[in-house]
């Protein structure tokens, strides 16, 4: 079918007015996409200046609050728990008794040595006498053969045809050590029997709250390997109570009770090797718990441990740090994150780290104008690098990360600071008043 011409004119007019307005957003949208884009690609980045103040390297791991001291005692002698005299959570001083197993065998093993030391110390006596009696009849004998009568030649050779009186003398010295040497022994054997007497009642070897009973009333128990375990935390290992212990103390869980010093705790935490070799006794760290969000707690590296432990092919080091102050609610196990101050520079030139790009040895900056210049760096926190030589104080420098209005920039931590002309930092940064100057809070207020 074969339409008018006045339709066919018409059909013309409509496609030429379709095309039209595909033409023009094709045009609209050129220009907001592409035209538009170019601006903003084209955009100076943000620039600071150069300042003085402090620079902080520091390094961070989690960990958890420990005891300072701990112990897992256990019974020295073995026998069966007839009384258990303390429960979990009471606080116990040092020495104060835990549990008792049956003393009976103990004390029949006594009974049985303070009369072994009676008969030696009788032995003793007996063996005395007899030296006396031998140098009683030496003496005799050389008064007797230094006589020039007859008679004493006489009696002086029949004591030599029955026993000569030196070696008599001799046997009786010899008998007298022996008994001597016996009853040595035997008050020995008393001092062990009374202490194994002793050792029937497990007693604290340090003072602190029972956190554990790993025993029964009417379980065996006795050590079974005399293995020493300590404190956590470098303060030396606790065992028994003295020359006369009446426990050993093993590894925890390991012993009878379980004993931890709750009001000295300290915290626990593993570095990774690259971090491991930047920390040090003695060096100051802030500790803040999960359980006490905002608070910061002062605290002392006290101790890294010379060996690590590796865990799924990961090496670190222990750490552990004593705490100047415990919040009142703070307990046993709580996480804790650590930051140790590594590196501090004291009013030193610095610029934030984003500024700075690092290509092997080699340190520059970008400068306000768009020009590169090189520098030395020293110390490099996480927010702020120190320069050492290159810029001058009130030098404007570009921060690299990110453009103005959008990006990654970093301003970094408590730093203020202000670009030529205005404008924002990306990423949340400050405003910038044309000429302003920077300042900083990082360990002090610039």
């Amino acid at each position: 079918m074969v339409l008018p011409r006045h339709k066919l004119r018409g059909l013309s007019l409509l496609n030429v007015a379709l095309v039209a307005v595909v033409a023009a957003i094709a045009v609209t949208a050129y220009f907001l996409f592409f035209r538009g884009a170019e601006p903003s690609a084209a955009a100076a980045r943000p620039s600071v200046a150069v300042t003085r103040g402090d620079v902080v390297a520091s390094v961070s791991s989690s960990g958890t609050l420990a005891s300072s001291q701990t112990a897992s005692p256990q019974f020295e002698t073995s026998g069966t728990v007839t009384q258990i005299l303390v429960k979990v959570g009471q606080v116990v001083a040092k020495g104060a008794a835990i549990a008792k197993i049956d003393p009976a065998a103990a004390e029949r093993q006594l009974r049985i040595a303070e009369q072994n030391q009676i008969a030696a110390a009788n032995s003793v006596s007996a063996a005395d006498e007899s030296l006396d009696d031998a140098e009683d009849a030496k003496e005799a004998a050389d008064d007797a053969s230094a006589s020039p009568t007859p008679t004493g030649q006489a009696q002086a050779q029949g004591q030599t045809q029955t026993q000569n009186p030196e070696v008599a003398v001799s046997n009786a010295e010899a008998s007298l050590a022996r008994a001597k040497a016996d009853k040595e022994q035997a008050d020995q054997d008393v001092i062990a029997a009374k202490s194994a007497v002793a050792a029937t009642t497990l007693k604290a070897p340090i003072a602190g709250t029972i956190t554990a009973i790993n025993g029964s009333v009417g379980s065996a128990a006795g050590s079974s390997s005399g293995s020493t375990s300590g404190t956590t935390g470098g303060s030396g290992s606790t065992s028994g109570q003295g020359s006369t212990s009446t426990s050993t103390t093993s590894a925890a869980g390991t012993g009878f009770a379980d004993i931890s010093d709750l009001k000295a705790l300290q915290v626990s935490a593993a570095f990774p090797e690259a971090d491991a070799v930047k920390i040090k006794a003695g060096q100051s760290a802030t500790v803040t718990l999960n359980a006490e969000p905002g608070t910061n707690l002062t605290a002392t590296l006290a101790s890294v441990a010379p060996t690590p432990t590796t865990t799924n092919g990961v090496v670190a080091y222990s750490a552990t740090f004593s705490l100047a102050k415990l919040p009142a609610n703070a307990r046993m196990g709580q996480t804790a994150n650590v930051t140790v101050q590594t590196a501090k520079a004291t009013n030193v030139l610095n610029v934030p780290s984003t500024a700075v790009v690092t290509s092997g040895t080699t340190n520059t900056v970008t400068m306000a104008d768009g020009t590169s210049r090189e520098v030395t760096i020293g110390i490099k926190g996480g927010s702020f690098t120190e320069i050492k030589t290159g810029l001058t104080e009130g030098d404007q420098v570009e921060l690299l990360q990110g453009t103005i209005g959008g990006g990654t920039g970093q301003t970094g931590q408590g730093r203020t600071g202000q670009a030529p002309g205005g404008g924002q930092l990306p990423a949340g940064g400050g405003q910038f008043p044309a000429g302003g100057v920077q300042q900083r809070n990082a360990g002090g207020t610039r």
